[in-house]
């Protein structure tokens, strides 16, 4: 991960808020991590880097005034200089800021922050193994209150289950019991006798790679092209979409199938383990016309069993591009062309970081391939975004993967700094890497 050194310090009045800023965020967006109440770290999914910090300043409109659990927060993360400089924002604006935090505790942090991320958009989001990497990562930040919850969260997940449940937990036995010794000393004693039972002991969680999740499809081998077929474009936006009612995929254009009838479009798409069937009744699949902002038809959802839900549109495709969507609220007004493939675009460059992470952990060429084709995705959105410069830097990142492509020059300054700085290489997350 990238350290920064420096940020840059601006200073709102009229939003009563200090922003310490750095490059801006690359292909893949940021994530967020607020911790203690008045600051918010947001950090490169792409490279791990600390990118932004907002820290409220008072009221706006009125003088700096920074409440002390942010500027605790400020000075235990960031350090002294840091905490100096935004309590004197007014006359500070436009200065760097050095950032003297302890190394271990911003990657902590950062991979914390990309963590909760990536367990929005899982396949597996209701595995107990992301409270169980959660849990350490927020201890080396000094998270206590994260700690407390995501060991009572692992703790609630395993509490009922049986032996033969508890046996193939055994490669993170050890790292569960210490969470949960506190809440549950009986099962934390049942996980350290499995750990002890199984070959290579309670070591194997920590050195031991564990069988990677099954390798998406590639969906633009199979007749669609990854949401794109003619003018008519969809994905699953999980933003516009409650949390556990579908199953999101490791590859976003195997999360909805999508296909034109006679009659119509057909949409199907997967529910989540346990998903909750009163949400689902206020989903909608919609095709809109993102030009005029104008919904072209809507059609709730029917169960077809084996956890697989179908909406039929009584619409036929439009000449004109036109995109499928599926949203919680009908009356949701409808996103511009250009929001929906931004969108996407970092949909995409998360599927090209999770292959990377299984590709760097196992080794495996197929991984490797799936992030190029992702991280090629991730630049036609952007570029069809009209942001020439995280087209390029996801153009960078799939020429890393596959020597030889082309790779336009750097539209920006910032661009090419950014493509300069070296690659993130790090472990799958626990919930992908072992099998649930």
């Amino acid at each position: 991960m990238t350290n920064n050194r420096t940020l840059t310090l601006s200073y709102d009045a009229d939003a009563g808020q200090v922003l310490l800023e750095d490059l801006p965020a690359g292909p893949a967006g940021e994530a967020g991590l607020i911790p203690a109440e008045g600051i918010e770290l947001l950090f490169d999914c792409a490279d791990g880097r600390l990118s932004r910090v907002f820290i409220e300043a008072g009221e706006p409109g009125g003088p700096p005034a920074t409440d002390e659990p942010a500027m605790t927060a400020v000075a235990r993360l960031l350090g002294p200089q840091a905490r100096a400089a935004i309590q004197h924002a007014a006359s500070k604006d436009g200065d760097p800021v050095a950032v003297a935090a302890e190394p271990g505790t911003i990657v902590a942090l950062s991979r914390l922050a990309r963590l909760d991320a990536a367990r929005m958009i899982s396949p597996v989001p209701e595995s107990f193994r992301w409270a169980v990497e959660a849990a350490p990562l927020a201890a080396r930040a000094g998270l206590d209150a994260r700690v407390q919850a995501e060991a009572r969260r692992a703790g609630d997940a395993l509490e009922g289950a049986d032996d033969a449940s508890l046996a193939t937990l055994a490669p993170v036995a050890s790292i569960v019991a210490d969470l949960v010794q506190d809440a549950e000393p009986e099962l934390a004693k049942r996980l350290r006798d499995h750990a002890a039972e199984s070959p290579g002991g309670s070591g194997g969680a920590r050195t031991a790679r564990a069988r990677s999740q099954d390798r998406p499809e590639l969906a633009a081998e199979d007749g669609q092209r990854g949401g794109v077929t003619g003018g008519l474009q969809w994905w699953l936006d999980p933003r516009l979409i409650p949390p556990g009612v579908f199953r999101h995929a490791g590859w976003p254009g195997a999360e909805l199938t999508v296909r034109a009838e006679q009659y119509g479009i057909v949409i199907e798409a997967e529910l989540a383990p346990g998903a909750d069937r009163q949400a689902l009744g206020q989903c909608r699949a919609r095709l809109v016309d993102p030009a005029n902002r104008s919904v072209l038809g809507a059609a709730p959802f029917r169960d077809l069993g084996n956890s697989r839900v179908r909406a039929e549109i009584h619409e036929r495709v439009p000449p004109r591009e036109a995109w499928v969507e599926v949203v919680d609220d009908e009356s949701r007004p409808v996103l511009s062309g250009q929001l929906h493939r931004m969108r996407r675009a970092m949909r995409w460059a998360d599927a090209a970081l999770s292959a990377s992470r299984h590709a760097s952990g196992v080794a495996d060429a197929e991984w490797a391939r799936l992030a190029a084709v992702a991280w090629g995705r991730c630049a036609e959105d952007w570029a069809a975004a009209d942001d020439p410069d995280r087209a390029y830097l996801a153009a960078v990142r799939r020429a890393a993967i596959c020597p030889g492509v082309a790779v336009p020059p750097a539209p920006s300054g910032w661009a090419k700094e950014l493509a300069s700085r070296p690659a993130l290489a790090e472990e799958p997350f626990l919930a992908e890497r072992v099998d649930c």
